[in-house]
């Protein structure tokens, strides 16, 4: 069923899932969740005047999407705050599952060995293969080959084993991980491509057995173990595999929806991501292809939340020092694309975007000049470069953001680090998300087109 209602909340939304090449997924009976949304849209009676299109972020499935927007969209009830405005929720869902969180199995062929050790939900090196196989979107024999490879090698390694410097990989693992390369490319999104940057498995692998600052990022001593350093390689290919994605799936399936939706009805469009979902959000405005094609009219409200994209992706011209150029959603940021405000957030609890992503996204040569880095995400930084940025005050508890009177055609950056601060793991306070404060943030975005 395409609408979903919050359990315990008088709330609901419309749901509708796509698959990994941004076509929608229908119902077994072969109902479209789109036609449905439409149909309801429309629907004499609606008088629906705004719609509100969200997208979850990395590393979330069917149920994880259901359990985030549930918790996000039931965190507060602004409907009927008598403002005038009656909204439409449209929750979508991609898949971006990145890599599996199990633990490998180990045995002398890397097979399951039957050892008391291992987690109960470990996994074989034939299911860990299905698993990358499936989240890479490439299932040839010659990925396949690659795949074990790895993953076969990483699982004969001592789990416990501590990484030394010096260590190498072997050099059937390190063209195992060139082929894998060679089909996940380049982000595009503001970030320096992952191939022609040089990128080098050797490398990467080398950085993660020294680097002391990383440790216990995502687990305790992670790169400290041999294997988590064998496999740290994969994780950044499916990092940049994620952002790939993302950036492909809100060019087709998002950009088809939003420019449905505006064709069917006249009521405003305001876009909320999170995480890798800003990137789907984003390029949903942005359109198809090389150039930039702005939707039938502008969207109302962009709303950006722990944003895992380049702090410069929004930027008509980057600082030269950080490589120039415009960024990729620079266009985006302009009134013929959103009217309206354009709220982003940051917060230093932010683990996720903060230290692991610019990891992921350049491990080695990174730098800092003037406070910002050449490779890091506007969850952490906020979109820098913008001309006629606003940067706000920390957000504080309890708040209704009633006193920001947000301007159209403005970019703000919003300190959240009181409210998005509750540390959930090595992600931190990534997905920290079911606050009142985030959605009257996002409502009183909203509202102030209404009010234009």
């Amino acid at each position: 069923m395409s609408l979903r209602r919050i359990p315990g909340r008088n709330q609901q939304y419309h749901l509708i899932t796509y698959d990994k090449k941004g076509d929608e997924v229908r119902d077994a009976d072969g109902t479209s969740a789109t036609e449905t949304a439409l149909a309801d849209l429309t629907a004499p009676g609606a008088d629906v005047t705004d719609v509100f299109i969200i997208s979850h972020g990395w590393q979330g499935d069917y149920d994880d999407a259901i359990s985030q927007y549930d918790r996000w969209i039931g965190a507060a009830d602004p409907d009927g705050a008598g403002d005038g405005i009656r909204p439409f929720i449209i929750g979508v869902h991609w898949p971006s599952k990145a890599w599996s969180d199990r633990e490998l199995k180990s045995g002398p062929s890397g097979l399951l060995s039957g050892g008391t050790d291992a987690a109960s939900d470990a996994i074989t090196v034939d299911e860990a293969v299905d698993e990358y196989a499936t989240q890479l979107a490439d299932d040839s024999t010659e990925s396949r080959a690659a795949l074990t490879t790895i993953l076969s090698y990483a699982a004969r390694v001592d789990a416990d084993q501590d990484a030394e410097e010096g260590d190498e990989l072997p050099s059937e693992v390190a063209d195992a991980y060139r082929v894998i390369a060679e089909r996940v490319g380049a982000a595009g999104d503001g970030d320096e491509a992952l191939l022609g940057g040089g990128w080098n498995p050797d490398a990467v692998f080398a950085a993660s057995t020294t680097d002391e600052g990383s440790g216990g990022l995502l687990g305790e001593g992670w790169f400290r173990k041999l294997r988590e350093a064998v496999l740290t390689p994969l994780r950044q290919l499916t990092f940049w595999h994620g952002k790939n994605q993302a950036r492909e799936f809100g060019e087709r399936g998002g950009a088809q929806l939003v420019r449905a939706i505006m064709t069917a009805s006249p009521a405003r469009v305001h876009l909320i991501g999170h995480s890798f979902g800003t990137i789907v959000v984003a390029a949903a405005v942005r359109g198809p292809g090389k150039t930039p094609t702005p939707p039938p009219r502008p969207v109302s409200s962009l709303f950006l939340v722990q944003g895992a994209v380049s702090l410069w992706a929004f930027a008509p011209v980057a600082p030269h020092r950080f490589g120039g150029g415009r960024g990729y959603f620079a266009d985006v940021a302009t009134p013929a694309f959103v009217s309206g405000p354009i709220v982003v957030t940051r917060s230093k609890w932010d683990y996720a975007v903060g230290k692991f992503y610019p990891l992921a996204v350049k491990l080695a040569s990174q730098y800092l000049l003037d406070d910002y880095p050449k490779f890091g995400g506007i969850g952490t930084f906020g979109a820098q470069g913008v001309p006629g940025a606003i940067e706000l005050e920390a957000l504080a508890p309890d708040s209704r953001s009633n006193d920001i009177d947000f301007l159209p055609g403005t970019l703000y950056n919003v300190d959240a680090r009181k409210i998005i601060d509750e540390l959930q793991g090595a992600a931190g306070a990534h997905n920290d998300l079911a606050h009142d404060e985030l959605v009257w943030l996002a409502w009183s975005a909203a509202l102030s087109t209404a009010k234009a």
